[in-house]
């Protein structure tokens, strides 16, 4: 039961690294030379017999942990609908680790390559990413526009829930994009769950593109989280009319299966819109990725917002205005192992000082139903409030998860984390006593 808690949510990636332990490098169809530096991406083909040589031309530049059934299965139908696809993984062609800084750190040349021979087939073409590989697509957008006098050959993007922070900041704090958000100014479709991390932030990035001059589309995709067209276990290669029966949320299942059109519907609208010819451009100060704050940081009291949830057993839960202690308001996933993981020492924590701590342990756009059986798994003496539209995670400014903050007795948040922690150690032990000094206003 306790490894089902902790890696239940993420059963795809577990799959990943065993098949690419077993598997090695995929095999490439064929390779396009990385300008600058002599890399070689490799290129793997999918079409079917469907795909036409006037169909559009798919660049799938797959995310930082490769290459996924889900992605392979979208590919697939992309092909039967006509189009050629693409897909390569930047990551494995340059032997570049799987981590977040590594694919933040990837300059523009891999991808501007990849479309400099894309747009030589003269077809409709368009890139695809999701997540943080959404950084060095864009960045290779820009690459490409440097080099050419016509952008038009290409489409421009569409990025799946795309990441494109520098990094998770001090919690509380608000994020900084990547300058080549404010750089691009190609076409771009941004495809955002409705219950991914960043939708309340889907506003102010598309503000960001239409700033710098981006014909930029939005299209939010109901009921879904992110990693959405991830969630598969095996590729579905022949047909996606089986997803309702191998995939466990049918809001995915459906999602996954309009994918493939809201690809190929993205391509005429972006292919029709304006494409610039100069290059904007780029911030020196916002082009490399900050490093992640962990562990409990001091940060400039303030007053911390209040709230009001139901919990688990139909209780309301609100920050209490004269509790004289501290207030831990922590936002957590079942989906986010490291969230999940630091339930016990919380716990813990808890249960050392009973009546001068209480927590108030935020789900983040979960349903009751699903909570409830989550959460027997475990025994804890805390409230789970539900935070169905993640407005409250949105008013404290939650980024990365879990965030936990600390309220002391006079109403403010002094110490705030954006990563899971263990609770009951002596240095946050330290920590809550010196808050328990501080006296109500």
């Amino acid at each position: 039961m306790r490894t089902r808690a902790l890696f239940g949510g993420c059963r795809w990636l577990v799959g990943l690294l065993v098949l690419s332990t077993l598997t090695g490098r995929a095999a490439a169809d064929f390779s396009v030379a990385v300008a600058e530096s002599g890399d070689m991406l490799d290129v793997r083909v999918i079409e079917s017999t469907e795909s036409r040589s006037d169909g559009p031309l798919v660049l799938w530049v797959v995310n930082q942990y490769g290459e996924t059934p889900g992605p392979e299965s979208v590919a697939h139908e992309l092909a039967r609908q006509g189009a050629t696809v693409w897909m390569v993984d930047v990551m494995e062609s340059l032997f570049l680790p799987r981590s977040d800084v590594s694919v933040r750190n990837v300059g523009g040349a891999p991808v501007g390559s990849l479309i400099a021979r894309a747009v030589e087939e003269e077809r409709p073409t368009v890139v695809v990413g999701a997540d943080r590989m959404a950084i060095p697509l864009l960045r290779g957008m820009r690459w490409w526009q440097q080099r050419t006098h016509d952008t038009s050959p290409l489409a421009g993007a569409v990025l799946i829930f795309p990441s494109l922070y520098r990094g998770a900041p001090v919690a509380g704090e608000e994020p900084e994009l990547f300058s080549i958000v404010d750089a691009t100014n190609l076409p771009v479709m941004l495809l955002q769950p409705e219950q991914g991390v960043y939708r309340h932030r889907l506003l102010d990035l598309r503000e960001h593109f239409l700033q710098a001059g981006s014909d930029v589309y939005v299209r939010v995709v109901p009921g879904v989280r992110d990693y959405y067209h991830m969630h598969l276990d095996d590729a579905q290669t022949e047909s996606l009319d089986r997803l309702e029966q191998v995939m466990d949320d049918p809001d995915e299942a459906r999602a996954v299966r309009d994918l493939p059109g809201d690809i190929l519907r993205s391509i005429p609208l972006l292919a029709a819109a304006h494409h610039p010819d100069e290059v904007r451009p780029l911030d020196p100060e916002r082009t490399t990725p900050i490093d992640r704050q962990t562990g409990l940081q001091p940060v400039e009291p303030q007053q911390a917002p209040g709230f009001e949830l139901t919990d688990l057993e139909g209780n309301t839960q609100r920050l209490e205005d004269d509790f004289d202690g501290v207030q831990i308001v922590n936002f957590w996933a079942t989906w986010c192992p490291a969230c999940v993981e630091e339930i016990p020492s919380m716990e813990r924590l808890a249960s050392r000082y009973p009546d001068k701590v209480k927590i108030y342990a935020i789900a983040f756009k979960q349903s009751p139903e699903h909570l409830r059986e989550f959460m027997q798994d475990f025994d804890v003496s805390f409230p789970v409030p539900v935070d169905p539209d993640g407005e409250v995670a949105a008013r404290y400014d939650a980024f990365a998860f879990p965030t936990s903050f600390l309220v002391a007795a006079d109403g403010r948040i002094h110490y705030s984390v954006n990563a899971g922690i263990i609770w009951d150690t002596e240095e946050v032990d330290a920590i809550v006593r010196e808050l328990l000094e501080i006296e109500p206003e």
